[in-house]
């Protein structure tokens, strides 16, 4: 088992990337210091920021903290097209954004309940 940091850290040194060239890939308010101090455990990613850095080194958030905390589901789940289309433009938006996109798929579902009913 290997710590988030730990495992951020084989994940930037494989790109060849230093901590600043993450920070700005990743498009993270934040100083190179930032990632130094995640890399050696004193502090953790929010929640955006860890899916920032997930997707800058091609993985998701979920995988990373799967495999950081030693979890291998015994199944595997294959996103259809439209799931993970979603997922990806979801994913692009700032977070006004996605407050307004869940806002508007949640409004899309109680309409299409009020049809069904």
């Amino acid at each position: 088992m290997s710590t988030l940091g730990a495992l951020l850290k084989r994940q930037r040194d494989r790109h060849g990337w230093t901590q600043q060239e993450v920070v700005e890939r990743a498009g993270l308010d934040r100083s190179s210091s930032y990632i130094s101090s995640i890399e050696t455990g004193k502090t953790s990613p929010s929640i955006d920021e860890l899916d920032a850095l997930a997707r800058l080194f091609g993985t998701t958030s979920i995988d990373l903290l799967r495999e950081a905390s030693g979890i291998t589901p015994d199944w595997e789940f294959e996103p259809n097209s439209d799931l993970a289309r979603l997922v990806t433009l979801y994913q692009a938006l700032d977070p006004i954004e996605k407050d307004s996109a869940l806002a508007y798929l949640e409004f899309l579902r109680d309409r299409q309940q009020r049809k069904v009913i």
